[in-house]
Protein backbone atom coordinates (compact mmCIF):
# COMPACT_ATOMS: atom_id res chain seq x y z
CA UNK A 1 0.00 0.00 0.00
CA UNK A 2 0.85 3.16 -1.29
CA UNK A 3 1.18 5.88 2.11
CA UNK A 4 2.04 9.07 0.72
CA UNK A 5 -1.25 9.89 -1.38
CA UNK A 6 -3.89 11.09 -0.04
CA UNK A 7 -6.75 9.02 1.32
CA UNK A 8 -9.25 8.22 -1.70
CA UNK A 9 -12.47 9.52 -1.15
CA UNK A 10 -15.60 7.20 -1.33
CA UNK A 11 -19.06 7.20 -1.57
CA UNK A 12 -21.11 4.16 -0.38
CA UNK A 13 -24.42 2.57 -2.02
CA UNK A 14 -25.58 0.18 -0.47
CA UNK A 15 -25.98 -0.11 3.10
CA UNK A 16 -26.95 -3.35 4.09
CA UNK A 17 -25.42 -5.85 6.51
CA UNK A 18 -21.76 -6.56 4.53
CA UNK A 19 -21.46 -2.88 4.43
CA UNK A 20 -22.30 -2.42 8.10
CA UNK A 21 -20.41 -5.36 9.43
CA UNK A 22 -17.38 -5.76 7.26
CA UNK A 23 -16.77 -2.96 4.61
CA UNK A 24 -17.03 0.14 6.70
CA UNK A 25 -15.12 -1.05 9.64
CA UNK A 26 -12.22 -2.22 7.53
CA UNK A 27 -12.39 1.04 5.80
CA UNK A 28 -12.07 2.49 9.20
CA UNK A 29 -9.40 0.56 10.09
CA UNK A 30 -7.21 2.13 6.57
CA UNK A 31 -5.52 5.74 6.63
CA UNK A 32 -5.95 5.19 3.09
CA UNK A 33 -9.59 5.91 2.35
CA UNK A 34 -12.20 8.03 3.82
CA UNK A 35 -16.23 7.38 3.76
CA UNK A 36 -17.23 10.98 2.38
CA UNK A 37 -20.53 10.18 1.06
CA UNK A 38 -23.82 7.63 1.06
CA UNK A 39 -26.74 6.77 -0.28
CA UNK A 40 -29.35 4.38 0.21
CA UNK A 41 -32.83 3.44 -0.66
CA UNK A 42 -34.63 4.23 2.63
CA UNK A 43 -33.33 7.66 3.30
CA UNK A 44 -33.78 7.63 6.76
CA UNK A 45 -31.72 4.34 7.29
CA UNK A 46 -29.42 6.03 5.23
CA UNK A 47 -28.84 9.13 7.69
CA UNK A 48 -29.00 7.08 10.71
CA UNK A 49 -26.42 4.97 8.91
CA UNK A 50 -24.12 8.59 8.13
CA UNK A 51 -24.60 9.62 12.08
CA UNK A 52 -23.80 6.09 13.59
CA UNK A 53 -20.10 6.31 11.13
CA UNK A 54 -19.76 10.20 11.05
CA UNK A 55 -20.11 9.75 7.57
CA UNK A 56 -20.66 13.69 6.04
CA UNK A 57 -23.45 13.37 3.27
CA UNK A 58 -25.96 11.41 2.87
CA UNK A 59 -28.04 11.34 -0.85
CA UNK A 60 -31.44 10.40 -2.04
CA UNK A 61 -30.56 8.60 -4.76
CA UNK A 62 -27.26 6.87 -6.39
CA UNK A 63 -27.25 8.81 -8.90
CA UNK A 64 -27.00 11.86 -7.08
CA UNK A 65 -23.99 10.64 -5.18
CA UNK A 66 -22.19 9.59 -8.54
CA UNK A 67 -22.52 13.52 -8.86
CA UNK A 68 -20.92 14.54 -6.12
CA UNK A 69 -17.63 16.65 -6.38
CA UNK A 70 -16.11 15.17 -3.22
CA UNK A 71 -16.27 11.73 -4.18
CA UNK A 72 -13.41 9.69 -5.93
CA UNK A 73 -14.93 6.58 -6.40
CA UNK A 74 -18.26 4.15 -5.38
CA UNK A 75 -18.55 1.38 -3.36
CA UNK A 76 -21.22 -0.96 -4.84
CA UNK A 77 -23.30 -3.25 -2.44
CA UNK A 78 -26.57 -3.09 -3.37
CA UNK A 79 -29.05 -6.42 -3.91
CA UNK A 80 -27.19 -8.27 -6.92
CA UNK A 81 -29.87 -7.26 -9.72
CA UNK A 82 -29.43 -3.14 -9.27
CA UNK A 83 -24.86 -3.10 -9.80
CA UNK A 84 -25.27 -2.61 -13.56
CA UNK A 85 -27.86 0.50 -12.96
CA UNK A 86 -25.52 2.11 -10.42
CA UNK A 87 -22.35 0.95 -12.32
CA UNK A 88 -23.23 2.81 -15.41
CA UNK A 89 -24.50 5.81 -13.21
CA UNK A 90 -20.82 5.62 -11.83
CA UNK A 91 -18.99 6.29 -15.37
CA UNK A 92 -21.54 8.65 -16.43
CA UNK A 93 -20.50 10.62 -13.64
CA UNK A 94 -16.67 9.99 -13.93
CA UNK A 95 -16.08 8.20 -10.84
CA UNK A 96 -14.26 5.00 -10.02
CA UNK A 97 -15.85 1.48 -9.14
CA UNK A 98 -15.57 -1.12 -6.89
CA UNK A 99 -18.23 -3.43 -7.57
CA UNK A 100 -19.38 -6.42 -4.87
CA UNK A 101 -19.56 -9.56 -7.13
CA UNK A 102 -21.11 -10.59 -8.97
CA UNK A 103 -20.16 -8.06 -11.57
CA UNK A 104 -23.84 -8.36 -13.10
CA UNK A 105 -26.01 -11.10 -13.56
CA UNK A 106 -26.07 -11.62 -17.55
CA UNK A 107 -22.22 -11.46 -19.39
CA UNK A 108 -24.01 -8.77 -21.78
CA UNK A 109 -24.58 -6.18 -18.89
CA UNK A 110 -21.15 -6.96 -17.41
CA UNK A 111 -19.45 -6.17 -21.01
CA UNK A 112 -21.72 -2.95 -20.89
CA UNK A 113 -20.49 -1.96 -17.58
CA UNK A 114 -17.05 -2.46 -19.12
CA UNK A 115 -17.51 -0.63 -21.91
CA UNK A 116 -19.14 2.23 -20.68
CA UNK A 117 -16.17 2.63 -17.51
CA UNK A 118 -13.55 2.63 -20.36
CA UNK A 119 -15.15 5.34 -22.17
CA UNK A 120 -15.39 7.44 -19.36
CA UNK A 121 -11.80 6.81 -18.39
CA UNK A 122 -12.80 5.48 -15.62
CA UNK A 123 -11.33 1.93 -13.28
CA UNK A 124 -13.61 -0.79 -12.41
CA UNK A 125 -12.42 -3.59 -9.81
CA UNK A 126 -14.34 -6.41 -8.90
CA UNK A 127 -14.87 -7.42 -4.88
CA UNK A 128 -13.36 -10.96 -4.35
CA UNK A 129 -11.84 -10.55 -1.25
CA UNK A 130 -10.69 -14.15 -1.34
CA UNK A 131 -7.67 -13.34 -3.53
CA UNK A 132 -6.36 -11.70 -0.49
CA UNK A 133 -5.99 -14.15 1.42
CA UNK A 134 -2.17 -15.41 2.86
CA UNK A 135 -3.42 -19.10 3.12
CA UNK A 136 -5.18 -19.39 -0.07
CA UNK A 137 -1.99 -17.71 -1.66
CA UNK A 138 0.33 -20.38 0.25
CA UNK A 139 -2.19 -23.60 -0.82
CA UNK A 140 -1.24 -22.02 -4.81
CA UNK A 141 2.31 -21.85 -4.25
CA UNK A 142 2.57 -25.75 -2.69
CA UNK A 143 0.05 -27.40 -5.41
CA UNK A 144 2.66 -25.21 -7.71
CA UNK A 145 5.70 -26.50 -6.11
CA UNK A 146 4.71 -30.07 -7.26
CA UNK A 147 4.81 -30.87 -3.51
CA UNK A 148 2.11 -33.53 -3.90
CA UNK A 149 2.34 -34.37 -7.43
CA UNK A 150 -0.13 -33.76 -10.12
CA UNK A 151 -3.89 -32.86 -8.71
CA UNK A 152 -6.56 -34.89 -9.62
CA UNK A 153 -9.11 -33.86 -7.17
CA UNK A 154 -10.05 -30.68 -5.01
CA UNK A 155 -13.06 -29.98 -3.00
CA UNK A 156 -14.08 -26.98 -0.77
CA UNK A 157 -17.19 -25.85 1.42
CA UNK A 158 -18.16 -22.25 2.41
CA UNK A 159 -21.09 -21.66 4.57
CA UNK A 160 -22.59 -18.04 4.56
CA UNK A 161 -23.97 -16.64 7.75
CA UNK A 162 -27.47 -17.73 8.31
CA UNK A 163 -28.56 -13.38 8.33
CA UNK A 164 -27.57 -13.34 4.94
CA UNK A 165 -30.90 -15.28 4.07
CA UNK A 166 -33.05 -11.42 3.60
CA UNK A 167 -36.04 -11.62 1.62
CA UNK A 168 -34.37 -10.32 -1.47
CA UNK A 169 -32.25 -13.05 -1.57
CA UNK A 170 -34.93 -15.74 -2.05
CA UNK A 171 -35.81 -14.18 -5.17
CA UNK A 172 -33.78 -15.17 -8.54
CA UNK A 173 -34.74 -11.81 -10.23
CA UNK A 174 -32.37 -10.48 -8.01
CA UNK A 175 -29.94 -12.82 -8.03
CA UNK A 176 -30.49 -13.80 -4.57
CA UNK A 177 -29.11 -17.57 -5.26
CA UNK A 178 -26.22 -18.65 -3.43
CA UNK A 179 -24.12 -19.25 -6.14
CA UNK A 180 -23.85 -15.29 -6.69
CA UNK A 181 -23.09 -14.83 -2.98
CA UNK A 182 -20.68 -17.51 -1.70
CA UNK A 183 -20.82 -19.64 -5.12
CA UNK A 184 -18.57 -16.88 -7.28
CA UNK A 185 -15.87 -16.60 -4.67
CA UNK A 186 -15.62 -20.51 -5.29
CA UNK A 187 -15.09 -20.26 -9.11
CA UNK A 188 -13.29 -17.61 -9.16
CA UNK A 189 -10.72 -19.29 -6.60
CA UNK A 190 -10.40 -23.44 -7.67
CA UNK A 191 -9.06 -22.29 -11.43
CA UNK A 192 -6.44 -20.10 -9.92
CA UNK A 193 -5.12 -22.51 -7.44
CA UNK A 194 -4.81 -25.27 -10.46
CA UNK A 195 -3.34 -22.46 -12.67
CA UNK A 196 -6.43 -23.49 -15.74
CA UNK A 197 -10.02 -23.41 -16.44
CA UNK A 198 -13.30 -25.06 -15.67
CA UNK A 199 -14.29 -26.96 -19.32
CA UNK A 200 -17.02 -28.99 -17.58
CA UNK A 201 -19.99 -28.07 -15.39
CA UNK A 202 -22.66 -30.18 -13.26
CA UNK A 203 -24.62 -29.21 -10.26
CA UNK A 204 -27.35 -29.74 -7.66
CA UNK A 205 -29.40 -27.12 -6.02
CA UNK A 206 -31.61 -26.51 -3.22
CA UNK A 207 -34.42 -25.28 -3.73
CA UNK A 208 -34.65 -26.65 -7.19
CA UNK A 209 -35.06 -24.61 -9.95
CA UNK A 210 -38.35 -25.32 -11.45
CA UNK A 211 -39.69 -23.90 -7.59
CA UNK A 212 -38.77 -20.38 -8.51
CA UNK A 213 -36.55 -19.83 -5.73
CA UNK A 214 -33.31 -18.99 -5.21
CA UNK A 215 -31.30 -21.73 -4.07
CA UNK A 216 -30.16 -21.70 -0.51
CA UNK A 217 -27.67 -24.77 -1.59
CA UNK A 218 -25.68 -25.86 -4.28
CA UNK A 219 -23.39 -28.54 -5.03
CA UNK A 220 -21.32 -28.12 -8.30
CA UNK A 221 -19.16 -30.77 -10.27
CA UNK A 222 -16.69 -29.27 -11.90
CA UNK A 223 -13.92 -30.69 -14.85
CA UNK A 224 -10.75 -28.76 -15.54
CA UNK A 225 -8.81 -28.16 -18.70
CA UNK A 226 -6.01 -30.49 -16.79
CA UNK A 227 -7.96 -33.18 -15.96
CA UNK A 228 -8.87 -32.39 -12.34
CA UNK A 229 -12.12 -33.29 -10.91
CA UNK A 230 -13.32 -30.58 -8.09
CA UNK A 231 -16.26 -30.67 -6.35
CA UNK A 232 -17.53 -27.25 -4.86
CA UNK A 233 -20.54 -26.87 -1.86
CA UNK A 234 -22.01 -23.53 -1.13
CA UNK A 235 -24.85 -22.68 1.51
CA UNK A 236 -26.01 -20.18 3.68
CA UNK A 237 -28.79 -22.29 5.33
CA UNK A 238 -26.30 -24.61 7.86
CA UNK A 239 -25.65 -23.63 11.12
CA UNK A 240 -22.20 -25.41 10.72
CA UNK A 241 -20.01 -26.47 8.06
CA UNK A 242 -16.44 -27.36 7.36
CA UNK A 243 -15.12 -24.31 5.46
CA UNK A 244 -12.50 -26.40 4.89
CA UNK A 245 -10.11 -27.21 1.21
CA UNK A 246 -8.82 -30.45 -0.04
CA UNK A 247 -6.84 -31.50 -2.49
CA UNK A 248 -5.56 -35.02 -3.75
CA UNK A 249 -2.48 -35.66 -6.16
CA UNK A 250 -0.78 -38.44 -7.59
CA UNK A 251 1.73 -38.16 -5.21
CA UNK A 252 0.43 -36.89 -2.13
CA UNK A 253 -2.49 -34.82 -0.12
CA UNK A 254 -3.23 -31.43 1.30
CA UNK A 255 -5.84 -30.95 3.32
CA UNK A 256 -6.76 -27.49 5.56
CA UNK A 257 -8.64 -26.42 8.63
CA UNK A 258 -11.23 -23.71 8.41
CA UNK A 259 -11.25 -21.28 5.98
CA UNK A 260 -13.66 -19.12 7.55
CA UNK A 261 -14.62 -17.55 10.85
CA UNK A 262 -11.14 -18.97 12.33
CA UNK A 263 -8.12 -16.54 13.53
CA UNK A 264 -5.55 -18.57 11.99
CA UNK A 265 -5.55 -21.31 9.13
CA UNK A 266 -4.16 -24.23 8.93
CA UNK A 267 -2.09 -26.39 5.77
CA UNK A 268 -1.45 -29.84 6.30
CA UNK A 269 0.65 -32.19 3.12
CA UNK A 270 1.00 -35.44 3.55
CA UNK A 271 3.20 -37.60 1.35
CA UNK A 272 5.47 -40.52 1.43
CA UNK A 273 7.69 -38.54 3.21
CA UNK A 274 5.15 -37.45 6.17
CA UNK A 275 2.85 -35.07 7.04
CA UNK A 276 4.21 -31.18 7.29
CA UNK A 277 1.77 -28.42 9.13
CA UNK A 278 2.09 -25.34 8.51
CA UNK A 279 -0.45 -22.16 9.99
CA UNK A 280 -0.89 -18.54 8.33
CA UNK A 281 -2.85 -15.83 10.36
CA UNK A 282 -6.52 -15.64 8.85
CA UNK A 283 -5.73 -11.98 6.35
CA UNK A 284 -7.91 -8.35 6.93
CA UNK A 285 -9.14 -9.62 3.58
CA UNK A 286 -11.57 -6.24 3.32
CA UNK A 287 -8.96 -3.84 4.34
CA UNK A 288 -6.54 -5.48 1.69
CA UNK A 289 -9.20 -5.24 -0.84
CA UNK A 290 -9.90 -1.55 -0.46
CA UNK A 291 -6.00 -0.38 -0.35
CA UNK A 292 -5.24 -2.66 -3.45
CA UNK A 293 -7.91 -0.74 -5.06
CA UNK A 294 -6.09 2.54 -3.88
CA UNK A 295 -2.91 1.31 -5.40
CA UNK A 296 -4.43 -0.19 -8.78
CA UNK A 297 -5.98 3.31 -9.30
CA UNK A 298 -2.81 4.96 -8.67
CA UNK A 299 -0.75 2.78 -10.58
CA UNK A 300 -3.13 1.55 -13.00
CA UNK A 301 -2.28 -2.12 -11.43
CA UNK A 302 -4.25 -5.57 -11.37
CA UNK A 303 -4.43 -6.54 -8.05
CA UNK A 304 -8.14 -6.40 -7.81
CA UNK A 305 -10.23 -8.78 -10.53
CA UNK A 306 -11.01 -6.21 -13.61
CA UNK A 307 -14.12 -5.83 -15.68
CA UNK A 308 -13.59 -7.85 -18.21
CA UNK A 309 -12.54 -10.88 -15.42
CA UNK A 310 -15.40 -9.99 -13.41
CA UNK A 311 -17.73 -10.49 -17.10
CA UNK A 312 -16.11 -13.89 -17.73
CA UNK A 313 -16.77 -15.12 -14.09
CA UNK A 314 -20.69 -14.31 -14.92
CA UNK A 315 -20.05 -16.18 -18.25
CA UNK A 316 -19.18 -19.12 -15.91
CA UNK A 317 -21.59 -18.37 -13.38
CA UNK A 318 -24.54 -18.65 -16.33
CA UNK A 319 -23.18 -21.94 -17.52
CA UNK A 320 -23.48 -23.12 -13.80
CA UNK A 321 -27.07 -21.89 -13.85
CA UNK A 322 -27.89 -23.54 -17.03
CA UNK A 323 -26.26 -27.05 -14.85
CA UNK A 324 -28.73 -26.71 -12.42
CA UNK A 325 -31.64 -26.50 -14.30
Amino acid sequence: MNTSSPPLRWGLVGLGRHVREEIVPAMRRSTAVEVVACAGRDIAAAGAFAERFAIARVHDTFEDLVLDPDVDAVFVATPNALHAAVVLAAARGGKHVLCEKPLALTAADGRAMVSACCAAGVQLRVGLHLRFERSLQRVAEILQSGAIGAPRALSIERTAPLAERVPWRSDPEQGGDVLFDVGVHLLDLVPRLLTTEITAISGLATPEPPTGRSADTISILLRLSNGVQAMIRASRETPFGANDLVVVGTAGMLRTGPLRWAPEHRITVTTEAGTTEETLPAGDLYRAEIEAFADDLRDDGRQLATGEEGVHLVAVTEAVQRALR
